[in-house]
């Protein structure tokens, strides 16, 4: 016997939506005016009728309170501001990781120089990191040479944040660009 599953579709994404005018589902509401003053308890009919004469829209704010709470504001003007609110978030600095080995080539070491640079370029942190393997966790001494190897074949201004350290069986280093 074939145990067939039934397909469930993916739940939608909740938009950050607000119910509105007809929408309230309360019969009485307590009405709030933008500045926050309350005005009176009323039935929603009533408050929607408020708030169309003010040529506004009625918002519900709270809806667990007892009656529900209500504001009159201009809603497409109240997204406005919310959205605006949203855009001063401050944003995480890009990094990227650039992994070597304790036994690379210079010329791979170039390599990884010239992207490091290019990334630079782009105002992005670099992470140098070089990755010991079994018998290499012994000599420490070598990955930390490897960094300062790369870091003499990047021909361009930058800032050690992070100076070369041990961190569990890897030495990393961190710049960015002046």
């Amino acid at each position: 016997m074939t145990n067939y599953r039934r397909r469930k579709r993916p739940p939608r994404p909740k938009a950050p939506g607000y119910i509105t005018n007809e929408r309230i589902y309360a019969t009485t509401v307590r009405v709030i005016d933008e500045e926050g003053a309350m005005i009176a308890i009323m039935t929603k009919e009533e408050a929607i009728e408020k708030a169309y004469d003010e040529d506004k829209d009625l918002v519900l704010i709270n809806p667990k309170a007892e009656p529900p709470v209500v504001k009159i504001i201009d809603l497409s003007k109240f997204k406005y501001q919310q959205q605006k609110a949203g855009e001063g978030k401050v944003k995480k600095e890009a990094s990227k990781t650039l992994l070597v080995s304790v036994t690379i080539s210079d010329n791979d070491l170039k390599v990884r120089a010239n992207k490091a640079i290019e990334l630079m370029k782009k105002d992005v942190k670099v992470k140098l990191q070089v990755k010991m393997r079994g018998r290499e966790k012994a000599h420490p001494e070598v990955a930390e040479e490897v960094i300062k190897k790369l870091l003499t074949f990047i021909d361009f201004e930058y800032v050690i944040q992070v100076p070369p350290t041990l961190e569990g069986d890897s030495y990393t280093a961190q710049i960015k660009s002046k």
